[in-house]
């Protein structure tokens, strides 16, 4: 995501970008502390649907008292379904759609990585999915921890170490023509918003995080570990590489480089860190499914579900719903 931000504000432009990212990094932060309150409050939040139920529930409630009326448990109740229905679908539709652009994320590097090879780009989409299949099995996001830390956090330390690099070597600022900064159409900064809003959408797992962990109450010190190493690089990539790239700056950032090694080696290891990507997107989604269907993410053999281990309904379910994006993938990509 640092990497990507150059890209985001050359669709916003300087003073729009600065903007949404000041507005984002703030926001964020406080209502980011504030999920961790109400989760460490109530122990029966434990999902993102399920604070949405309370909070329409509680909307109701108020806006009944402020009349004067009278609301029953059974309203109550509809109320709180309605903000879990509403919720769950937002959610489910955000982060399986973020899953699909990994996806194609992840086979372009791989056509980079190997230009001479005869696979096409649809081709290079079933590969990247079986690659990911096996880790799609890791249960929840306690047992992925040891895989964000190798496959994910050193990774992108060296990749923004490699993005450093690139701008200071050829220094596009330098060139001629050098990069240009055009203010945005309404269209344009419309989608570099969205883009905005994206590099902080792991703020729709924080109560599912916060859920696995072993104290909540250590949740505003994780928020200020994240968003201490977070901030910086995205504030440090989104303007030294806007400002060196302009509005050529590419939401794959590697296009921007010259195909020295430093570029190759950086896009092998973004081919481990999207196999992350894939397992943690799709993390939330798959492990609400398996709980309501009562197949219990901690266990490999018991009970067993309609006949099956723990570990083979798994097995079942993440293959199809990881097929059904490939699927989403190839229709958008032809």
């Amino acid at each position: 995501v640092p990497r990507s931000l150059p890209a985001c504000f050359a669709a916003t432009g300087w003073s729009l970008g600065l903007g949404a990212l000041a507005w984002s990094s703030v926001v964020t932060y406080e209502t980011g502390q504030l999920l961790g309150t109400m989760c460490a409050a109530d122990a029966e939040l434990t999902s993102f649907p399920a604070l949405g139920g309370a909070a329409f529930a509680k909307w109701r409630a108020s806006r009944a008292a402020a009349r004067a009326e009278a609301v029953d448990d059974g309203a109550r109740a509809r109320w709180n379904a309605a903000g879990r229905r509403a919720t769950l679908a937002m959610q489910f539709a955000t982060y399986y759609l973020t899953a699909v652009a990994e996806l194609i994320y992840f086979e372009q590097y791989c056509g980079q990585l190997f230009a001479r090879s005869p696979l096409c780009q649809w081709q290079w989409l079933l590969v990247v999915a079986l690659v990911t299949l096996p880790v799609m099995q890791v249960p929840s996001f306690h047992e992925s921890r040891w895989a964000a830390l190798t496959v994910a956090v050193l990774p992108m330390a060296f990749n923004v170490a490699v993005f450093l690099y690139e701008v200071l070597l050829v220094r596009p600022w330098s060139c001629e023509p050098g990069p240009t900064h055009t203010p945005p159409t309404a269209s344009q900064g419309f989608l570099g918003l969205t883009a905005f809003a994206y590099a902080f959408g792991g703020h729709g797992l924080y109560p599912e995080q916060i859920r696995e962990m072993a104290d909540a109450r250590q949740w505003p010190r994780v928020m200020r570990l994240t968003y201490g190493v977070a901030l910086p690089l995205y504030w440090g990539c989104g303007l030294l590489g806007y400002a060196a790239y302009g509005d050529s700056a590419q939401a794959n950032i590697n296009l921007n480089f010259p195909e020295n090694g430093a570029n190759v080696a950086s896009l092998w290891v973004q081919l481990l860190q999207e196999v992350y990507f894939m397992l943690s997107t799709n993390l939330v989604m798959v492990l609400a499914i398996e709980i309501h269907l009562g197949i219990d993410p901690a266990r490999a053999w018991t009970p067993a579900w309609r006949g099956l281990p723990p570990w083979a309904a798994r097995l079942l379910l993440r293959t199809l719903f990881l097929g059904s994006q490939v699927f989403v993938a190839q229709l958008l990509l032809s």
